[in-house]
């Protein structure tokens, strides 16, 4: 309750700054002023007021006050950011002395907020053709252990899909399409393939879709911590309609020639720890581990996995939170290798919030692993 009362508080105050910025440009006629009032508030509560009716709203109601609202979150990001930043600008200048004469306080503001709508426009359809667009990511692994049956495997991997308003069927089925399209061995899922209701899936009937996906060898995912806010049964119970093999603290051994661990997400204090979960395995075959929050690399080497794939950080999302996300997570994005042991944390193929990436890629991960 703290922190929800913490973000709103600071939510508040960021709009309650950028209010004030807009009023001061706009003319004084009061309808012009009103109006300007009736529509920020829109924006601002736009969220609130999904997030409080998403259980009663209709889908199409729900939709557009949820993209006002997180468009709104992306707006207000960029827009502070270059406030502050031309209000630094404009006390220098006035201190230094550098304005002409005909800029009034007024017509700096105009001028602010005008040029900052129109560059942070063009930062979001930037962004929102970057989410649209998921690259296709190829990474080269060596595995040091025969694998049997299989000399090569192409593994198909991905996370963070986030399925719900923004992340609708129409964008499912492009996502369907561009998976098979890679022609993967199998298919793994390191989590949140919920957003944030089971609602919109459930009406949508996104589970026939779901289960478009192809691979020989099967498809295989753990859960996130959007599967726990969503309602963990209602969750698993819309797994159930899916064919997809999913993994709570369980093992599987795939064709005798490699096992698939899947942890439970770290949203449940009482999962199993990771020594446990390989103690089920035979350690002497490639071991393939999906963990959706990239917290323990170190535990993953320690305890011999061959292959860790992970997601959660969607990379910030928006630039600059990447660099935030760097600092917060050992490897909060990409690929590292320690010791024998490799680990890919995804950007995710969806996202959650505002539907853009700015500095960031929504991506679709294949592996070709080679065995020894």
């Amino acid at each position: 309750m703290v922190f929800l009362i913490s973000v709103f508080i600071i939510h508040t105050l960021i709009n309650v700054y950028i209010f004030y910025r807009g009023w001061k440009a706009f003319p004084k006629s009061p309808y012009v002023k009103i109006l300007y009032s009736i529509i920020f508030f829109v924006f601002y509560s736009s969220f609130a007021i999904m997030m409080l009716g998403r259980n009663v709203f209709p889908l199409n109601i729900q939709k557009v006050f949820y993209f006002l609202g997180t468009t709104w979150m992306a707006v207000m990001l960029y827009i502070s950011i270059y406030f502050l930043l031309t209000d630094l600008i404009h006390r220098l200048a006035r201190h230094f002395k550098l304005f002409p004469s005909r800029m009034t306080p007024r017509f700096f503001y105009r001028l602010q907020v005008i040029s900052g709508y129109i560059i942070v426009f063009a930062l979001l359809r930037t962004g929102y053709r970057n989410f649209m667009h998921p690259v296709v990511v190829e990474k080269e692994i060596r595995i040091e252990k025969p694998g049997n049956r299989y000399k090569e495997l192409k593994v198909a991997a991905f996370s963070d899909m986030h399925l719900g308003i923004t992340v609708d069927k129409n964008k499912l089925k492009n996502y369907v399409r561009l998976i098979n399209e890679q022609n993967p061995d199998i298919i793994i899922i390191a989590g949140d393939m919920i957003d944030n209701s089971i609602r919109p899936l459930m009406e949508e009937e996104m589970y026939n879709e779901i289960n478009k996906l192809q691979a020989p060898l099967g498809v295989y995912f753990c859960l996130g911590n959007h599967e726990y806010l969503s309602e963990i049964e209602k969750s698993k119970e819309f797994f159930q309609k899916t064919k997809l093999v999913l993994l709570i603290d369980n093992v599987i051994s795939v064709n005798d020639s490699f096992w698939i661990i899947g942890r439970d997400d770290k949203h449940n204090k009482n999962r199993s720890d990771l020594k446990s979960l390989v103690a089920r395995t035979d350690t002497s075959q490639p071991l393939f581990l999906l963990d959706h929050q990239p917290y323990f690399p170190d535990e993953a080497e320690r305890n011999g996995i061959d292959l860790q794939f992970s997601g959660h950080t969607h990379h910030g999302q928006m630039w600059p939170l990447n660099y935030i996300v760097d600092q917060v997570y050992e490897i909060g994005y990409g690929y590292k290798r320690k010791g024998n042991t490799h680990i890919y944390v995804s950007s995710g193929l969806g996202l959650w919030g505002p539907e853009y990436r700015i500095g960031t890629q929504s991506e679709l991960v294949i592996f070709n692993i080679k065995f020894n």
